[in-house]
């Protein structure tokens, strides 16, 4: 007789194939230990994007409500479009004629206000072609043509960077247009025109802003426009007319795709030598999925965390910004929060959790299974584990040489049942604590739990009794702003003097706190900057390493005060190792490794300071964690 499977027995075949409660691996031990600091931090990059149409009409109103959400995700940035010329947010800017333009900021104002009130910098897109300067032979609509006065352009861009300087708010990113290769969609001018769009707008924003940091392309295709070779005649119009080009921009909702569009990326601007070694790259509107039954729910988890994971590692990408926070009807596949309710989402958590973790990376296996990351700062830390495989993952996490004597501990986690509000959008959005102790030693102390599919389990740490309160990444404080309750950061610059390697830098707002490594690079030059006005008194810099230096490499800062016409009043060089090892010339003072150094600031002073840090040939895996403070 012919033999035939039964349907129990092809459901347990199933089962144990692709994963279920009963088919669970064995327990993963997961071990961290919190002396090791190592790899690259966990730099918080991870911002934010929203459409112009989420800022006008009803959806303003509903954004003033929901503003605090944007707070609570610790974003330093949100990428808006002022869409000029088309009903957004920016539409009253640069109407009348190319001779006559006028520029009502009310809407704008409001809203970038709302930004800063909620603890985020505006990141802002000049496009598309305001009213006054249409074509009116245009053979579209006349707003995605090229302005019929490209001087006018220039004084609309001018004009609209000089209004924020005035008023003395920082702008995270000026970015020249939004898509221009996206079809006709956005732009239906030719590539040459865009061109001089970009060399127009960017000249413009540097006059009105000096400090700006500009940038464009803002492709949705980088491969196929590095392949026609747009991207290069770009690269040499911009080098022949030695134009401003902070970052080059670009778009991906495919998740197969953002990784070569990193790696071209980073090869175009290699071919120049050292003409673009201070370009990074801005990845300004991401998702892993145009489906909302996948950005929505937990499916969203494991390949959000790769992304991140990805990034983290690829420290040429210097700001990543996820669409969307909110978003108009047209996207709400891809939000992160309901923009009507203010509910939260699967995805709003993932980033939420991420850019709450201390950046001070530490060593973390995570067993033969999970993934994730483990840092530590001052009386907090944390371990963030998930999940990317078929079945859930049993674990055991211990925790070694925390130095706490005793700690606080919650457990949360994002799967299926839990921080899930996608699922059903009924419910509570609030992220689920699945376990919590006080008062526990962290050396006796084992916490044993399951991963699910699609899942993510995150331990927060407290040291029992610490202040672990943060200080807002932006605040508006009589109207001015102030980062991280210390001054106002007008600047952040990169270098990259070989983008094979991870060598970093970075600035971090909340924390207020410079880093730069060398990460998987042994020699060369790893260097950043931060440009700061509104100082105080005195700034406290406390420069300590992870690890020491080789006999031949040097760590080292710079302090240059400089006048409002961006001369330099005074200069302070500070260096710890090898002079030999740098180029620059200068008049080394010691500088003071686990230590304080207290810069005073010049008497009478009201200009910014220009704060360079840096090491060279200092060794793989040597890391410069300089928290800076007033005193």
């Amino acid at each position: 007789m012919k033999k035939t499977l039964s349907l129990v027995m092809i459901l347990a075949i199933l089962i144990g194939l692709f994963g279920g409660s009963a088919a669970n691996a064995a327990q993963d031990e997961v071990r961290v230990d919190f002396s090791n600091h190592t790899g690259i931090p966990l730099l918080k990059r991870q911002n934010v994007f929203s459409p112009s149409h989420t800022f006008v009409g009803n959806y303003a109103s509903e954004f003033i409500t929901q503003g605090h959400l944007l707070a609570d995700l610790r974003s330093e940035s949100q990428r808006v479009d002022l869409f000029m010329g088309n009903g957004g947010v920016g539409s009253a800017l640069g109407t009348g004629t190319p001779n006559n333009l006028n520029f009502n900021y009310m809407s704008v104002d409001l809203t970038f206000k709302q930004f800063y009130k909620n603890g985020v910098l505006p990141y802002v897109v000049y496009f598309a072609t305001p009213s006054g300067l249409f074509d009116a032979k245009a053979p579209s609509a006349m707003w995605k043509h090229p302005p019929v006065s490209m001087e006018g352009w220039q004084e609309v861009c001018k004009t609209i960077a000089a209004h924020y300087v005035e008023k003395g708010w920082p702008i995270a990113a000026h970015e020249i247009w939004n898509e221009p290769d996206w079809g006709t969609t956005f732009y239906d001018g030719t590539w040459e025109e865009y061109l001089e769009i970009y060399k127009f707008g960017a000249l413009g924003v540097r006059s009105g802003n000096p400090y700006a940091t500009v940038g464009g392309m803002s492709l949705a295709t980088f491969t196929d426009y590095m392949i026609n070779g747009n991207v290069d005649q770009f690269l040499t119009y911009v080098k022949e007319n030695d134009l401003p080009l902070d970052f080059i921009s670009y778009h991906c909702y495919v998740p197969t795709n953002y990784k070569p569009y990193t790696v071209n990326a980073n090869n175009s601007l290699a071919k120049y030598g050292d003409t673009f070694n201070t370009t990074g790259l801005h990845l300004n509107e991401f998702h892993i999925s145009l489906v909302s039954s996948t950005t929505s729910t937990e499916k969203a988890v494991p390949q959000m965390m790769d992304a991140i994971s990805y990034f983290v590692e690829t420290p040429t990408i210097t700001s990543v910004n996820w669409a969307c926070f909110r978003s108009t009807a047209v996207e709400e596949s891809i939000e992160f929060i309901n923009s009507r309710t203010g509910k939260r989402y699967a995805a709003y958590h993932v980033l939420d959790l991420y850019n709450e973790m201390p950046i001070d990376r530490v060593y973390l296996n995570p067993g033969k299974t999970l993934r994730g990351f483990a840092s530590i700062e001052g009386g907090e830390a944390a371990v963030m584990l998930y999940n990317r495989n078929f079945k859930a993952q049993d674990f055991a996490l211990k925790l070694e040489n925390l130095p706490y004597a005793t700690c606080d501990i919650k457990v949360y986690a994002i799967d299926q049942n839990h921080s899930n509000f996608g699922l059903t959008k009924t419910g509570s959005d609030e992220l689920s604590v699945i376990y919590e102790a006080a008062a526990v030693n962290p050396n006796e102390w084992v916490y044993e739990g399951s991963v699910p599919r699609n899942g993510l389990v995150y331990v927060d740490i407290r040291e029992t009794g610490a202040d672990t309160a943060e200080e807002a990444v932006t605040a508006l404080v009589n109207d001015q702003v102030v980062n991280g309750g210390v001054a106002r950061v007008l600047r952040k610059e990169y270098y990259f003097e070989n983008r094979n390697t991870t060598a970093f830098s970075e600035f971090d707002l909340g924390s207020f706190t410079a880093w730069v490594g060398m990460g998987s690079a042994r020699n060369g030059l790893s260097k950043g900057t931060v440009i700061m006005d509104n100082l105080p008194e005195k700034l406290v810099l406390r420069p300590a390493l992870t690890r020491e230096i080789r006999d031949v490499g040097a760590v080292y800062v710079t302090a240059e005060y400089l006048n409002e016409d961006g001369t330099v009043l005074e200069t302070r060089s500070y260096l710890s190792g090898n002079a030999g090892a740098l180029d620059e010339q200068a008049d080394w003072q010691i500088l003071p490794l686990g230590r304080e150094l207290v810069l005073e600031t010049p008497a009478d002073f009201s200009g910014a300071l220009r704060l360079t840090y840096g090491m060279a040939d200092a060794g793989k895996d040597v890391t410069l964690k300089m928290p800076v403070d007033k005193e």
